[in-house]
């Protein structure tokens, strides 16, 4: 265990805020891209550009959600963190 190290539950709790809120940003990008995708194939415009413009489409989706498992698991683990600082603040000496 390295000597000197200071860890706030406040930081993790911050952490897990980053991840909670990169998680739904990247969401959402997704799904906005989708929907503009199938917004424009609605109005009209389905030829084979169009479908090779979804397969982008996809590919970028799928880019996007890619890393929301390694922020949830991130996630997990901050709060495992969080859990033992928590118990170890609570310890009195």
């Amino acid at each position: 265990m390295a000597s000197g190290v200071s860890v706030e539950s406040a930081a993790i709790q911050g952490g897990i805020g980053c991840c909670k809120t990169s998680i739904h940003e990247l969401e959402d990008a997704s799904r906005s891209l989708q929907r503009s995708y199938q917004q424009a194939g609605s109005g009209g415009w389905k030829d084979q550009k169009y479908a090779a413009l979804g397969g982008i489409v996809e590919e970028c989706c799928s880019a996007l959600t890619k890393p929301i498992g390694e922020l949830q698991e991130c996630m997990k683990k901050l709060e495992e963190l969080l859990k033992a600082v928590n118990e170890y603040e609570s310890t009195s000496l």
